[in-house]
């Protein structure tokens, strides 16, 4: 009984229905959109700008080698330590010597000599174990092959030349480097960085003399510019989000609204034939339910389809979850309908006199 009222007060009314329907579906779009398009963004963002602005700090010194590099990993707040100039260029191939902390971040636990770590974008069509044939100065080395790694920082991956990571012992040995003047110190993401510069310092030059001293060259200020810009991302996600459910939700409230507005002696004449306030506001209130579940799916498949589309327009990926869209009809459908309430309640209020009246 209520469910086919409301559906012929639907279909007695369908000019009408063409704002709220709207309203729903684009505000479903809107979230589905904002959802995967935004969580594509953020790990771009976490990925590459990330990369660019890593926890790190820049440590300076005449003369920095291994005994510097083992003292800076033995600290318990670093993730991993590196010479920036631990690196040649070698017949097209860039040398790059790791510590044992650093290769772990790539998954790899100890490369022994002649083994070697190379970026998988570039060396797609080699194989684990492989062996292969380097220049390395005169002589051509052979390398077995220990495993890849996916170089993410831009500016790295902007460098002319095939990435080959040693062990740093094996990149001494070879290319006879061991004494530097700058050090990479990197921390976790969740570490403040400058907190950890004075502990640094102190042991690096707790056993230098004063003409040796060992100064702080950069901090992490890249990296917290990057954090910024990601809360900058996750704040307009959620006020795109927020907009996008209140124009759904005004939608069926004015529905809604409109409805009980020129139905007025309809609902007289329904009270007077005994029909009950809950009734009356079930009604209307389905009604609405039938805008809001039509606009909630129409939305779905038009977010998903539009969010590919925007996605290869815009170059981001957007990122599918199921709880994320389930999270996002659930959300929309669910705000329209608590905005229909208040109508729709109201409808059920309405005085049988003044009701006749019009």
């Amino acid at each position: 009984m209520r469910m086919f009222m409301a559906y012929r007060f639907l279909m007695g009314s369908r000019g009408k229905i063409i704002f709220p329907l709207s309203g729903v579906i684009i505000s479903t779009m809107a979230l589905i959109m904002t959802l995967s398009l935004g969580e594509g963004g953020k790990r771009i963002i976490e990925k590459d700008l990330g990369a660019i602005g890593k926890n790190r700090i820049l440590v300076g010194g005449d003369n920095l080698g291994s005994k510097d590099l083992d003292i800076v990993e033995r600290l318990p707040f670093v993730e991993y330590a590196m010479f920036p100039q631990e690196r040649i260029v070698e017949n097209g191939n860039i040398f790059m010597g790791y510590s044992k902390k650093a290769l772990k971040v790539l998954g790899i636990n100890y490369l022994r000599e002649n083994e070697v770590v190379l970026d998988k974008s570039q060396n797609g069509n080699k194989e684990l174990g492989e062996v292969i044939y380097l220049q390395t100065g005169r002589d051509k080395r052979q390398f077995k092959i220990k495993g890849f790694y996916q170089e993410e920082s831009p500016l790295e991956t902007m460098k002319v030349g095939k990435r080959v990571v040693l062990g740093r012992e094996s990149f001494g040995r070879i290319f006879g480097r061991k004494n530097y003047r700058s050090l990479v110190i990197s921390f976790p993401q969740d570490e403040d960085g400058v907190e950890y510069i004075p502990l640094v310092l102190r042991e690096l030059n707790r056993s230098r003399f004063s003409y040796d001293k060992v100064s702080i060259l950069e901090t992490p200020d890249v990296y917290k510019k990057v954090e910024r810009i990601k809360s900058f991302v996750n704040r307009s996600l959620f006020i795109l989000s927020f907009i996008s459910l209140i124009v759904g939700g005004m939608g069926v409230f004015n529905l809604i609204g409109t409805s009980v507005k020129n139905r007025t002696s309809s609902i007289g004449i329904m009270r007077t034939m005994g029909m009950d306030k809950k009734t009356i506001k079930d009604i209307f209130l389905i009604e609405g339910l039938m805008v809001i579940v039509a606009g909630g799916l129409l939305g779905l498949i038009l977010g998903l389809i539009s969010s590919k589309v925007v996605g290869l327009i815009l170059k981001i990926p957007p990122y599918f979850s199921v709880t994320y869209i389930l999270g996002a009809l659930i959300t929309s459908m669910g705000v329209s309908l608590i905005f229909g309430v208040f109508p729709a309640k109201k409808a059920g209020n309405e005085n049988i006199v003044e009701s006749l009246k019009n």
